[in-house]
């Protein structure tokens, strides 16, 4: 479903994505490991149409989007749920929900994935009317992740759906991940948490200062010696 082929990306004179390569089958979860800084983000930007790589090939569901602007890449269907919610403060729940719709004509199946977010996340159908900006951050991430889904997405982008949580809502979100999974959809999951990504997943990759160093089955990551010394304190 998804090929990133010798993917070069830079920031002016910094080289921060170097040569990746990686690939995603259709049904598969897969996790994107590495510190702060080691390109996680700027991948998934990428591959969103948000940054443009210098060199290389994102061929998504068979066609090359590195070109293509973002916007065209959603209604392909591609969804980003970017790192820090970046929910719209003053609009309702159910208003940052229809957003994620916007491209789609199908009413009667938008409502019927609304019905789905709220199944998911009940505390979005008991809020719909309030403002994003009120909700607490564990609740503004279950609405970034339910706006995500509701521009029907064939694949998943999700960077840090944990970063800054209580312990149980994490808990929640990686519940609503796996769910998703399960139920066919596939994703390409950032997480500082290793451990729970890899839980989760089929294979992973780990990123060091913008190169991939390691890549394989999400097993025999955890039971790596070196990915059990840098992140998950073993």
């Amino acid at each position: 479903m998804l090929e990133l082929n010798d993917i070069n990306v830079y920031y002016g004179k910094i080289h921060a994505v170097k040569n990746i390569s990686l690939k995603i089958k259709k049904g598969e979860l897969v996790a994107l490991l590495g510190a702060n800084g080691a390109g996680k983000t700027t991948t998934l930007r990428t591959i969103s149409g948000m940054l443009r790589a210098k060199s290389g090939s994102i061929i998504f569901d068979g066609q090359d989007i590195n070109k293509i602007e973002a916007h065209k890449i959603v209604a392909m269907g591609l969804a980003h749920c970017p790192e820090g919610r970046q929910v719209f403060s003053r609009l309702s729940v159910l208003e940052n929900l229809k957003i994620g719709a916007f491209l789609r004509k199908d009413h009667k199946k938008i409502e019927k994935d609304l019905e789905l977010v709220y199944s998911l996340f009940p505390v979005l159908a008991e809020r719909k009317n309030q403002s994003a900006g009120t909700l607490s951050g564990g609740e503004q991430q279950m609405l970034a992740i339910g706006r995500s889904l509701m521009s029907n997405p064939s694949l998943l982008l999700f960077d840090e759906p944990s970063l800054g949580l209580a312990p149980i809502i994490i808990e929640k979100i990686f519940e609503v991940i796996k769910e998703l999974k399960n139920e066919g959809k596939t994703i390409l999951l950032v997480e500082q948490n290793a451990y729970n990504a890899l839980a989760i997943a089929d294979r992973g990759y780990v990123l060091e200062t913008g190169n991939i160093k390691l890549s394989g089955e999400a097993g025999d990551l955890l039971a790596n010696d070196e990915v059990k010394k840098a992140y998950l304190g073993g």
